[in-house]
Protein backbone atom coordinates (compact mmCIF):
# COMPACT_ATOMS: atom_id res chain seq x y z
CA UNK A 1 0.00 0.00 0.00
CA UNK A 2 1.42 3.46 -0.90
CA UNK A 3 2.14 5.84 2.24
CA UNK A 4 1.98 9.52 0.94
CA UNK A 5 1.43 13.19 1.82
CA UNK A 6 -1.91 14.29 0.87
CA UNK A 7 -1.64 17.99 1.69
CA UNK A 8 -5.24 19.82 1.77
CA UNK A 9 -5.41 23.16 -0.08
CA UNK A 10 -3.64 25.40 0.33
CA UNK A 11 -0.61 23.23 -0.18
CA UNK A 12 2.40 24.73 0.47
CA UNK A 13 4.69 21.68 1.39
CA UNK A 14 6.37 19.08 -1.17
CA UNK A 15 4.24 16.21 -1.70
CA UNK A 16 6.56 13.10 -0.46
CA UNK A 17 5.69 9.68 -1.81
CA UNK A 18 6.68 6.89 -0.21
CA UNK A 19 5.96 2.62 -0.91
CA UNK A 20 6.36 -0.02 1.49
CA UNK A 21 5.42 -3.37 1.99
CA UNK A 22 6.19 -5.50 4.60
CA UNK A 23 6.04 -9.19 5.08
CA UNK A 24 4.44 -10.67 8.52
CA UNK A 25 6.37 -10.08 10.79
CA UNK A 26 8.42 -7.18 9.92
CA UNK A 27 8.80 -4.19 12.35
CA UNK A 28 7.42 -1.27 11.19
CA UNK A 29 9.04 2.29 11.59
CA UNK A 30 6.21 4.36 13.34
CA UNK A 31 5.60 7.77 14.67
CA UNK A 32 3.44 9.16 16.89
CA UNK A 33 1.66 12.18 17.43
CA UNK A 34 0.71 12.51 21.31
CA UNK A 35 0.50 13.70 24.91
CA UNK A 36 4.50 13.09 26.24
CA UNK A 37 5.15 12.28 30.09
CA UNK A 38 1.39 10.27 30.26
CA UNK A 39 1.54 6.70 30.99
CA UNK A 40 -1.73 6.24 28.35
CA UNK A 41 1.14 7.26 25.78
CA UNK A 42 4.07 5.47 27.43
CA UNK A 43 2.34 2.61 27.71
CA UNK A 44 1.03 2.49 24.05
CA UNK A 45 4.35 3.23 22.48
CA UNK A 46 6.48 0.85 24.59
CA UNK A 47 4.83 -2.13 23.71
CA UNK A 48 5.21 -1.55 19.80
CA UNK A 49 9.25 -0.35 20.71
CA UNK A 50 9.18 -3.67 22.38
CA UNK A 51 8.26 -5.62 20.03
CA UNK A 52 11.14 -4.26 17.88
CA UNK A 53 9.55 -1.34 15.86
CA UNK A 54 11.37 1.77 15.38
CA UNK A 55 9.15 4.17 17.37
CA UNK A 56 9.43 8.12 17.39
CA UNK A 57 7.25 10.44 19.61
CA UNK A 58 6.45 13.27 18.50
CA UNK A 59 5.28 16.13 21.80
CA UNK A 60 5.10 19.23 22.90
CA UNK A 61 5.41 17.65 26.40
CA UNK A 62 9.32 15.96 25.46
CA UNK A 63 10.47 13.54 27.76
CA UNK A 64 12.21 9.93 27.99
CA UNK A 65 10.52 7.30 27.03
CA UNK A 66 12.56 4.01 27.17
CA UNK A 67 13.24 2.75 23.81
CA UNK A 68 11.05 5.92 21.99
CA UNK A 69 12.56 8.56 19.64
CA UNK A 70 10.91 11.64 21.61
CA UNK A 71 11.20 15.21 19.32
CA UNK A 72 10.05 18.02 20.43
CA UNK A 73 7.82 20.07 18.30
CA UNK A 74 6.89 22.80 20.77
CA UNK A 75 7.24 26.81 20.03
CA UNK A 76 7.49 28.70 22.83
CA UNK A 77 6.02 32.38 21.62
CA UNK A 78 3.41 34.08 19.99
CA UNK A 79 -0.39 33.80 20.13
CA UNK A 80 -1.73 30.28 20.04
CA UNK A 81 -2.78 30.01 16.78
CA UNK A 82 1.31 31.26 15.57
CA UNK A 83 2.45 28.60 17.84
CA UNK A 84 -0.16 26.32 16.16
CA UNK A 85 1.43 27.16 13.12
CA UNK A 86 5.23 26.57 13.83
CA UNK A 87 4.77 23.16 15.59
CA UNK A 88 2.84 22.26 12.22
CA UNK A 89 5.73 23.00 10.47
CA UNK A 90 7.98 20.88 12.32
CA UNK A 91 5.63 17.92 12.62
CA UNK A 92 5.61 17.87 8.57
CA UNK A 93 9.33 18.23 8.68
CA UNK A 94 10.26 15.48 10.78
CA UNK A 95 7.89 13.24 9.62
CA UNK A 96 9.82 13.98 5.94
CA UNK A 97 12.75 13.16 7.67
CA UNK A 98 11.54 10.00 9.43
CA UNK A 99 9.78 8.71 6.49
CA UNK A 100 7.36 6.44 8.67
CA UNK A 101 5.46 2.93 7.96
CA UNK A 102 2.21 4.90 9.67
CA UNK A 103 1.84 7.59 12.13
CA UNK A 104 -0.98 7.08 15.43
CA UNK A 105 -1.96 10.32 16.39
CA UNK A 106 -3.39 10.69 19.60
CA UNK A 107 -6.21 13.15 21.14
CA UNK A 108 -8.27 14.79 18.54
CA UNK A 109 -7.87 18.40 19.84
CA UNK A 110 -4.44 19.74 18.99
CA UNK A 111 -2.47 16.42 17.66
CA UNK A 112 -5.70 15.19 15.75
CA UNK A 113 -5.60 18.93 13.74
CA UNK A 114 -1.53 18.54 13.26
CA UNK A 115 -1.94 15.00 12.51
CA UNK A 116 -4.92 16.19 9.62
CA UNK A 117 -2.85 18.85 8.23
CA UNK A 118 0.19 17.20 7.98
CA UNK A 119 -0.97 15.44 4.80
CA UNK A 120 0.69 12.22 5.90
CA UNK A 121 -1.42 8.93 5.38
CA UNK A 122 -1.92 6.53 6.42
CA UNK A 123 -2.64 8.24 9.54
CA UNK A 124 -4.73 6.39 12.82
CA UNK A 125 -6.05 8.67 15.14
CA UNK A 126 -7.21 7.47 18.80
CA UNK A 127 -9.28 9.63 20.65
CA UNK A 128 -9.42 9.70 24.69
CA UNK A 129 -12.26 11.25 26.11
CA UNK A 130 -12.77 14.96 26.41
CA UNK A 131 -11.45 15.90 23.15
CA UNK A 132 -14.68 13.77 21.62
CA UNK A 133 -17.72 14.71 23.96
CA UNK A 134 -16.51 18.36 24.82
CA UNK A 135 -14.16 20.51 22.88
CA UNK A 136 -16.19 19.89 19.14
CA UNK A 137 -19.05 21.66 20.77
CA UNK A 138 -17.65 24.42 22.10
CA UNK A 139 -17.38 26.45 18.71
CA UNK A 140 -18.07 26.49 15.47
CA UNK A 141 -14.10 26.53 14.42
CA UNK A 142 -13.45 23.54 17.19
CA UNK A 143 -16.35 21.33 15.41
CA UNK A 144 -14.90 22.23 11.79
CA UNK A 145 -11.52 20.73 13.03
CA UNK A 146 -12.98 17.77 14.97
CA UNK A 147 -14.57 17.06 11.70
CA UNK A 148 -11.97 17.13 9.64
CA UNK A 149 -9.49 15.05 11.39
CA UNK A 150 -12.23 12.60 11.82
CA UNK A 151 -13.34 11.94 8.32
CA UNK A 152 -9.37 12.17 6.85
CA UNK A 153 -8.34 9.41 8.74
CA UNK A 154 -7.36 5.89 7.69
CA UNK A 155 -8.66 4.39 10.58
CA UNK A 156 -9.91 5.51 14.36
CA UNK A 157 -9.85 4.24 17.52
CA UNK A 158 -11.66 4.71 20.80
CA UNK A 159 -12.15 2.99 24.28
CA UNK A 160 -15.85 2.41 23.90
CA UNK A 161 -18.70 1.82 21.68
CA UNK A 162 -20.02 5.05 22.70
CA UNK A 163 -17.16 7.33 22.03
CA UNK A 164 -17.16 5.99 18.56
CA UNK A 165 -20.63 6.91 18.23
CA UNK A 166 -20.13 10.50 18.72
CA UNK A 167 -16.99 10.21 16.78
CA UNK A 168 -18.93 8.85 14.01
CA UNK A 169 -22.08 11.58 14.04
CA UNK A 170 -18.99 14.25 13.33
CA UNK A 171 -17.69 12.17 10.18
CA UNK A 172 -15.56 9.33 11.09
CA UNK A 173 -16.12 6.10 9.22
CA UNK A 174 -17.90 3.22 11.71
CA UNK A 175 -16.54 0.26 9.65
CA UNK A 176 -13.12 2.09 10.43
CA UNK A 177 -13.71 2.75 13.96
CA UNK A 178 -12.86 0.45 16.56
CA UNK A 179 -12.80 -0.51 20.07
CA UNK A 180 -9.83 -0.62 21.77
CA UNK A 181 -9.21 0.27 25.42
CA UNK A 182 -6.01 0.85 27.46
CA UNK A 183 -5.68 -2.19 28.29
CA UNK A 184 -4.84 -4.15 31.72
CA UNK A 185 -1.43 -5.72 32.99
CA UNK A 186 -3.48 -8.19 34.73
CA UNK A 187 0.24 -9.64 36.49
CA UNK A 188 -0.21 -5.85 38.17
CA UNK A 189 -4.09 -5.09 38.77
CA UNK A 190 -5.46 -8.52 40.45
CA UNK A 191 -7.08 -9.08 43.81
CA UNK A 192 -5.35 -8.41 47.00
CA UNK A 193 -4.89 -6.57 49.58
CA UNK A 194 -1.90 -4.39 51.24
CA UNK A 195 -2.73 -3.87 55.05
CA UNK A 196 0.69 -2.27 55.79
CA UNK A 197 -0.16 0.43 52.76
CA UNK A 198 -3.17 1.30 54.64
CA UNK A 199 -1.67 1.76 58.19
CA UNK A 200 0.85 3.90 56.51
CA UNK A 201 -2.10 6.13 55.50
CA UNK A 202 -4.12 5.77 58.48
CA UNK A 203 -6.36 3.36 57.55
CA UNK A 204 -7.08 0.12 59.24
CA UNK A 205 -8.49 -3.23 58.34
CA UNK A 206 -11.49 -2.47 60.30
CA UNK A 207 -12.13 0.77 58.31
CA UNK A 208 -14.29 0.90 54.92
CA UNK A 209 -11.88 2.44 52.35
CA UNK A 210 -13.95 4.91 49.71
CA UNK A 211 -11.21 5.29 46.97
CA UNK A 212 -11.78 7.95 44.52
CA UNK A 213 -8.72 8.20 42.31
CA UNK A 214 -10.04 11.19 39.35
CA UNK A 215 -7.60 14.37 38.53
CA UNK A 216 -7.80 16.95 40.43
CA UNK A 217 -7.83 19.88 37.01
CA UNK A 218 -11.52 19.38 35.62
CA UNK A 219 -14.51 20.15 37.19
CA UNK A 220 -16.66 17.32 35.54
CA UNK A 221 -14.64 14.42 37.45
CA UNK A 222 -16.88 15.57 40.41
CA UNK A 223 -14.63 15.16 43.25
CA UNK A 224 -16.81 18.22 45.01
CA UNK A 225 -19.81 15.49 44.76
CA UNK A 226 -18.01 12.54 46.34
CA UNK A 227 -17.11 15.23 49.14
CA UNK A 228 -20.41 15.92 50.20
CA UNK A 229 -21.84 12.37 49.80
CA UNK A 230 -18.25 11.23 52.10
CA UNK A 231 -19.55 13.51 54.68
CA UNK A 232 -23.08 12.43 54.53
CA UNK A 233 -21.63 8.61 54.82
CA UNK A 234 -19.80 9.34 58.06
CA UNK A 235 -22.45 11.05 60.15
CA UNK A 236 -23.91 7.35 59.44
CA UNK A 237 -21.41 4.71 59.53
CA UNK A 238 -18.27 5.50 61.69
CA UNK A 239 -16.04 3.02 59.63
CA UNK A 240 -15.86 4.95 56.57
CA UNK A 241 -12.49 6.23 55.56
CA UNK A 242 -11.72 8.55 52.14
CA UNK A 243 -8.90 8.46 49.96
CA UNK A 244 -8.26 10.80 46.55
CA UNK A 245 -5.40 10.29 44.72
CA UNK A 246 -5.37 12.98 41.81
CA UNK A 247 -3.19 12.23 38.98
CA UNK A 248 -3.26 15.90 37.57
CA UNK A 249 -3.74 18.91 39.29
CA UNK A 250 -3.56 21.13 42.98
CA UNK A 251 -5.67 18.87 45.38
CA UNK A 252 -5.23 21.90 47.64
CA UNK A 253 -8.77 23.36 46.86
CA UNK A 254 -10.61 20.01 47.40
CA UNK A 255 -8.32 20.10 50.72
CA UNK A 256 -10.44 23.07 51.71
CA UNK A 257 -13.64 21.86 50.75
CA UNK A 258 -13.14 18.45 52.57
CA UNK A 259 -12.23 20.16 55.63
CA UNK A 260 -15.18 22.73 55.60
CA UNK A 261 -16.83 19.18 55.18
CA UNK A 262 -15.83 17.90 57.75
CA UNK A 263 -13.89 14.82 57.04
CA UNK A 264 -10.56 16.37 57.11
CA UNK A 265 -10.11 13.61 60.03
CA UNK A 266 -11.17 10.81 58.05
CA UNK A 267 -9.22 11.37 54.51
CA UNK A 268 -6.03 11.12 52.67
CA UNK A 269 -5.66 13.36 49.53
CA UNK A 270 -2.44 12.80 47.70
CA UNK A 271 -1.47 13.41 44.16
CA UNK A 272 -0.64 10.65 41.44
CA UNK A 273 0.75 7.41 42.45
CA UNK A 274 2.98 5.52 40.68
CA UNK A 275 1.96 2.30 38.47
CA UNK A 276 2.09 -0.46 40.87
CA UNK A 277 1.33 1.80 43.79
CA UNK A 278 -1.85 2.76 41.85
CA UNK A 279 -2.62 -1.13 41.88
CA UNK A 280 -1.48 -1.44 45.23
CA UNK A 281 -4.00 1.47 46.67
CA UNK A 282 -6.84 -0.29 44.26
CA UNK A 283 -6.03 -3.67 46.11
CA UNK A 284 -6.72 -1.91 49.39
CA UNK A 285 -9.32 -0.21 49.14
CA UNK A 286 -13.18 -1.73 49.75
CA UNK A 287 -14.74 1.21 47.26
CA UNK A 288 -13.52 2.36 43.54
CA UNK A 289 -15.78 6.25 43.01
CA UNK A 290 -15.59 7.89 39.41
CA UNK A 291 -18.23 9.50 39.03
CA UNK A 292 -17.70 12.34 36.44
CA UNK A 293 -20.25 14.06 34.16
CA UNK A 294 -18.33 13.61 30.90
CA UNK A 295 -16.06 10.37 30.15
CA UNK A 296 -14.35 7.70 28.17
CA UNK A 297 -14.17 4.53 29.64
CA UNK A 298 -11.75 5.32 32.60
CA UNK A 299 -9.09 2.88 32.80
CA UNK A 300 -8.68 3.01 36.21
CA UNK A 301 -12.24 1.82 36.23
CA UNK A 302 -10.91 -1.61 34.14
CA UNK A 303 -8.49 -1.47 36.96
CA UNK A 304 -10.24 -1.72 39.08
CA UNK A 305 -12.78 -4.32 37.80
CA UNK A 306 -9.46 -6.35 37.85
CA UNK A 307 -8.47 -5.56 41.49
CA UNK A 308 -12.03 -7.05 42.26
CA UNK A 309 -13.14 -3.77 44.62
CA UNK A 310 -16.76 -2.37 44.70
CA UNK A 311 -17.40 -0.05 41.95
CA UNK A 312 -19.31 2.67 41.79
CA UNK A 313 -19.68 4.70 38.58
CA UNK A 314 -21.76 7.26 37.25
CA UNK A 315 -24.73 6.32 34.27
CA UNK A 316 -22.26 7.72 31.28
CA UNK A 317 -23.05 5.19 28.23
CA UNK A 318 -18.82 4.55 28.51
CA UNK A 319 -19.31 3.27 31.89
CA UNK A 320 -22.39 1.23 31.32
CA UNK A 321 -20.65 -0.77 28.75
CA UNK A 322 -18.27 -2.47 31.90
CA UNK A 323 -20.55 -2.32 34.90
CA UNK A 324 -24.61 -4.16 34.99
CA UNK A 325 -26.02 -1.93 38.38
CA UNK A 326 -26.77 -4.17 41.48
CA UNK A 327 -24.54 -6.92 39.87
CA UNK A 328 -21.43 -6.02 39.17
CA UNK A 329 -21.34 -2.47 40.64
CA UNK A 330 -23.43 0.42 41.95
CA UNK A 331 -24.66 3.36 39.46
CA UNK A 332 -25.58 6.79 40.04
CA UNK A 333 -26.67 9.90 38.38
CA UNK A 334 -23.80 12.42 37.69
CA UNK A 335 -23.50 15.22 40.63
CA UNK A 336 -26.40 13.41 42.65
CA UNK A 337 -24.92 13.44 46.38
CA UNK A 338 -27.72 11.62 47.85
CA UNK A 339 -27.55 8.47 45.29
CA UNK A 340 -23.65 8.63 45.82
CA UNK A 341 -23.70 8.50 49.34
CA UNK A 342 -26.56 5.83 49.42
CA UNK A 343 -24.55 3.70 47.20
CA UNK A 344 -21.78 3.69 49.29
CA UNK A 345 -23.42 3.24 52.50
CA UNK A 346 -25.19 -0.01 50.30
CA UNK A 347 -21.67 -1.65 50.02
CA UNK A 348 -21.05 -0.74 53.77
CA UNK A 349 -23.91 -2.43 54.76
CA UNK A 350 -24.08 -5.64 52.44
CA UNK A 351 -20.41 -7.41 52.41
CA UNK A 352 -21.83 -10.22 50.94
CA UNK A 353 -22.88 -8.43 47.95
CA UNK A 354 -19.80 -6.53 48.09
CA UNK A 355 -17.60 -9.46 47.34
CA UNK A 356 -19.59 -10.67 44.54
CA UNK A 357 -20.34 -7.49 42.86
CA UNK A 358 -16.17 -7.44 42.94
CA UNK A 359 -16.26 -11.30 41.16
CA UNK A 360 -18.72 -9.54 38.75
CA UNK A 361 -16.55 -6.70 37.95
CA UNK A 362 -12.92 -9.16 37.60
CA UNK A 363 -14.52 -12.02 35.93
CA UNK A 364 -16.02 -9.13 32.77
CA UNK A 365 -12.62 -7.41 33.34
CA UNK A 366 -10.64 -10.66 32.37
CA UNK A 367 -12.96 -10.89 29.39
CA UNK A 368 -12.94 -8.12 27.78
CA UNK A 369 -9.86 -5.53 29.35
CA UNK A 370 -6.63 -7.09 29.25
CA UNK A 371 -3.66 -4.86 27.80
CA UNK A 372 -1.92 -7.62 25.29
CA UNK A 373 -4.64 -8.43 24.13
CA UNK A 374 -6.09 -4.59 23.34
CA UNK A 375 -2.90 -3.81 21.05
CA UNK A 376 -2.82 -6.72 19.39
CA UNK A 377 -6.19 -4.93 17.94
CA UNK A 378 -3.81 -2.09 17.28
CA UNK A 379 -1.27 -4.20 15.60
CA UNK A 380 -3.70 -5.81 13.49
CA UNK A 381 -4.94 -2.38 12.25
CA UNK A 382 -1.66 -0.96 12.01
CA UNK A 383 -0.42 -4.18 9.98
CA UNK A 384 -3.47 -4.12 7.54
CA UNK A 385 -2.97 -0.27 6.59
CA UNK A 386 0.89 -0.77 5.65
CA UNK A 387 -0.13 -3.97 3.56
CA UNK A 388 -0.58 -7.08 5.62
CA UNK A 389 -3.83 -9.01 6.66
CA UNK A 390 -7.20 -7.97 7.51
CA UNK A 391 -8.73 -5.04 10.17
CA UNK A 392 -10.10 -6.23 13.55
CA UNK A 393 -13.56 -6.41 12.24
CA UNK A 394 -14.80 -7.71 15.89
CA UNK A 395 -14.16 -4.63 17.45
CA UNK A 396 -15.38 -2.27 14.81
CA UNK A 397 -18.46 -0.20 15.28
CA UNK A 398 -20.08 -1.27 13.04
CA UNK A 399 -20.02 -4.91 14.54
CA UNK A 400 -20.43 -3.84 17.43
CA UNK A 401 -23.63 -2.45 17.06
CA UNK A 402 -24.53 -6.21 16.37
CA UNK A 403 -22.75 -7.31 19.58
CA UNK A 404 -22.31 -5.08 21.94
CA UNK A 405 -20.45 -7.53 24.02
CA UNK A 406 -18.30 -8.28 21.11
CA UNK A 407 -14.32 -8.61 20.87
CA UNK A 408 -13.62 -10.46 24.43
CA UNK A 409 -10.66 -10.45 25.49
Amino acid sequence: MPVQFRLPAPVFFHVLDITAFHSPGVPLRLAFLSIGRHIHTERWIRWFSDRGHECHLLTVQPGPVEGVTVHDISSGFGPKPLRYGLSLIKVRQLLKRIRPDLLNTHFLTGYGYWGRFSGFHPNVLTVWGDDVYVTPFENGIKNRLARMALSDCDAMTGDSSDILAVAAELGADPARSFRVLWGVDFEIFKPGDDSRWRKKLGFTDEHILYFSPRSYTQPYYNIDTVIEAAAMVREREPRARFLFSGYEGDPGPFREKAAAAGIEDVMAMIGRLPHREFATALQSCDVFISVPSVDATAVSLLEAMACARGIIISSLPSSLEWIDDGISGLVVTPRNTEELAGAMLRFAGDPEFLADAGRKALDRAHRVAGFQANMEYVDGIFRHLTGEGSFPAEVSLARLRETPDGGSA
